[in-house]
Parts: structure tokens; sequence; C-alpha cells
């Protein structure tokens, strides 16, 4: 079947959604603009024949240059967890995207949002992508979705040195509250496919299912049946968390939310009722995720910053 050939910026290619996305767009035969702070970590992407742009994503002039005679964009705004204010970080990032959109005359866009974005009543992190969103909408001319997926699978990340350290799952998690889970892949899946048949118009949001509905308990025992050893589980103080994150070198900022986050993932996850259908149902499972992703890194002695943005440290 032949298709027209696109030309696809991507931001924050080298994180778990950008660059599943990136690759998507390639093996579909389109070009894709890699765009990253890291030249070295965009390096396996242009093996795989995306072309890299290197630069700071709150820098216009290179955000611009990205966006160029782009036909669509792929948004991400990457976690920056040492902002001291990390709100303000997020809107100067926002901003940025939505004038070099409107000065390069960008027509379609997919943004990576988050479930819970077009509730007013939300808290953490969830209430800065509503605030990028809203940056967002106002660009003139803008063909816009914003994908709104749950959590990640790969929050587990944040807590691999207790699991490596310890033998413990660690976290501000109720150990008992559903949690609404989805890989980075499927939600990447989602953004590629609307992007590479970009025919929507005005804004609109595309919910994505989760893939489980899963309690840190039952995380910890699927840790432990493929680790081969016990895998203990335990919940944390708000108090306890933000301080290990900051001592990590992590921003307050960023670690105040991230807990406020947590705790309400932990107060709606007792009523959530979701069906979460067949058809709907994402295509990576997290006995997968577990197996195959987590597992390696509990067993690697790589940093921890390799896998997750925000680092925890070492307990003497």
């Amino acid at each position: 079947m032949h298709h027209s050939v696109r030309t696809y910026a991507v931001t924050a290619a080298t994180g778990h959604v950008g660059g599943h996305a990136a690759r998507e767009l390639l093996r579909a035969g389109h070009r894709v603009r890699a765009m990253g702070r890291d030249g070295g970590r965009l390096k396996e992407l242009e093996a795989e024949g995306a072309d890299p742009f290197v630069g700071d994503l709150a820098d216009r002039g290179f955000v611009e240059e990205a966006f160029a005679e782009a036909d669509a964009a792929l948004l991400i705004v990457p976690p920056h967890p040492a902002a001291p204010d990390f709100p303000r970080y997020q809107h100067r990032i926002a901003r940025v995207y939505a004038s070099a959109a409107a000065h390069t005359g960008l027509r379609h866009a997919a943004f990576i949002s988050t479930q819970g974005a077009t509730d007013d009543r939300v808290d953490g992190l969830i209430a800065g992508h509503a605030a990028i969103e809203s940056v967002l909408n106002q660009v003139a001319g803008l063909h816009l979705v914003h994908v709104q997926p749950p959590s990640f699978f790969e929050i587990l990340y944040y807590f691999l040195g207790p699991m490596r350290e310890r033998g413990v799952l660690s976290s501000p998690l109720g150990v008992d509250a559903v949690l609404r889970l989805v890989g980075a892949r499927d939600v990447a899946a989602v953004a590629a496919g609307l992007l590479a048949d970009p025919h929507f118009r005005g804004v609109g949001n595309v919910p994505v299912p989760p893939a489980e509905l899963m309690t840190m308990r039952q995380i910890a025992e699927l840790i432990s049946e493929h680790l081969g050893r016990p895998m203990g589980v335990e919940q944390i103080s708000a108090e306890a968390d933000v301080a290990d994150l900051v001592a990590a070198g992590t921003g307050r900022s960023f670690a105040t939310l991230l807990n406020r986050t947590w705790a309400l993932a932990t107060a709606m996850g007792d009523t959530v009722q979701d069906e979460v259908t067949a058809v709907t149902r994402p295509a990576y499972r997290i006995e997968d995720f577990i197996r195959d992703e987590l597992v390696p890194a509990i067993r690697s002695s790589r940093p921890i910053s390799d896998y997750s943005t925000a680092t925890r440290p070492r307990r003497a």
C-alpha cells in the first residue's frame, strides 16, 4: 500500500513515550526529527533512521527549527525533577511549543497529557498537564489531540532503589489501592496512530484505557515470581518519600507534586469501577513489563538515572 511520506517532529525522543513513538513512525516509513538534549542518547534513534535534533526544549529557536515544514509534531513536556518551580517549568515549555507552532504554521500535533486533566478538581502533576493543555489550545490553526493515559508501568522505576537494596517495593502508594496502569509503548502507539493519518480537526481528547487494574501488593507478587526471590511491599509516608527524593537531588517542588499525585491515585483507586473491555485493552501487559524490563533493571548495576528521571538515594 502506497502512502505519502510525512515528516514528524518528536519532542523528548529519548524518553519512554517519545522513543517508542519515534520508532513506530520510522517503521511506517516516515521521516522523524528526534528532538532531545543529549546527542549521545539520540544515537540509537539516528541508527534507526531518525534525524537527530539536539537542543533544549526551552529554546524557542531550536523548537522552531524542528517544527519548520513538519507535517505534525508529538508534544511531550518531559519531567525535569530538579526544576526549582516545576509548574513554572512546565508552563515555560508549553509556551515555547505554542509559539513555535504558531510561528511555523504547524497544522497537527498530539500532546501526551494525562487522565484527569479535564477534571477541574485535579491536583499534583495532573493539574500541570491541564495547564499545558490550555496553553496549547490557544494556538490558532493548530489541530490538536490530547492523549490522556492513566499512570504508566514505568512509574515503578521510581522505586528501584529500595527494590535493589532492601528487596522491598517501598512507595507512598497504598499497598491495596487499585492503580490504573498502562505501558508507555501503548500510549506511544495511540499517539503515533493519530499522527500517522492526521485528519483530526480542532481540539480533542483521546483517553487511553488502562491495560491493567492492579495493586502494589499484586505487583510485588509478580516481581517475586519473575525475580525468583521474595519482594516485600510497604507504604511509606509522603514526608519520607519527599525527603528521599530531595536527598537524591530531586527538587522539592516536583517531589511534593509527585506525592500529591500518588495520594490522589491512592484515594481514587478505592472508587474506580471502570470496565476495561477486551476491544480497547492495550497490548502490552504488566507481566511482560516486569519480566522484560523491570526485573532486569532490579538485577542490573546500571545507575538508576538510566531508568528514571527522578532517582532515589542509596540508604546508608
